[in-house]
C-alpha cells in the first residue's frame, strides 16, 4: 500500500493574516473602544450639534409650502451629516429619527404631494431625541409613527 503525503505550502499572505499568539481580548479591545470615544465625545457633541442646525432650522419655514427640491435635497444632505456625526455617541433614537427624516424627505421630493408641515414630526422628534431622555420603548412608538408618515409619502411617490 502506498502512503499519501500532503504538503501544505504556506505563502506570504496567509503568514500576514494567520493569528499570532499573544493578540488582544475581545473585552479589553471592547473597553479600550468605550475609552477612546469617551476621549473624544466633547467633539462629536460639539460637531452633531453644529451639523443640527440647519435641520432644526427647516422647521421655522412655513408648513404649508412644500419647499423646492433643492432645499428638500439639502435638509437630506444635512440630515445624513448629522447622523455621521451622532455615529460616536451611542443615540441611536437619533439616529433612526434622521434616516427617517431622510427617506420622508426623498419620497416627498418624487411628488407634488405635500400635507401641511409634512416634515415638522420628524424635525421635532430630532430635537427631542437631541436634548431630551425619552424611554427607548416610547421613543420606538414614536418612531413607528413616522413610519406610517413615511408608507403614506411613498405611496404617493408611487403613485405620481
Amino acid at each position: 500500500m502506498t502512503s499519501v503525503i500532503l504538503r501544505r505550502v504556506e505563502n506570504r499572505l496567509e503568514r500576514m493574516v494567520r493569528p499570532r499568539g499573544g493578540g488582544v481580548r475581545a473585552a479589553d479591545a471592547l473597553e479600550a473602544a468605550v475609552e477612546n470615544l469617551k476621549s473624544i465625545e466633547d467633539v462629536c457633541v460639539q460637531e452633531l450639534d453644529a451639523r443640527l442646525v440647519p435641520v432644526l432650522a427647516f422647521a421655522h419655514r412655513d408648513p404649508a409650502l412644500r419647499p423646492s427640491d433643492a432645499e428638500m435635497a439639502d435638509l437630506i444632505h444635512h440630515a445624513d451629516r448629522a447622523l455621521t456625526a451622532c455615529g460616536a455617541l451611542n443615540l441611536p433614537l437619533l439616529g433612526k429619527t434622521l434616516v427617517l427624516l431622510s427617506a420622508m424627505a426623498d419620497a416627498l421630493s418624487h411628488t407634488r404631494y405635500w400635507p401641511d408641515g409634512a416634515l415638522t414630526p420628524a424635525i421635532n422628534l430630532v430635537a427631542v431625541f437631541r436634548h431630551g431622555s425619552v424611554p427607548d420603548a416610547d421613543g420606538e412608538a414614536l418612531l413607528e409613527q413616522l413610519h406610517l408618515c413615511l408608507t403614506q409619502y411613498v405611496r404617493h411617490a408611487d403613485t405620481g
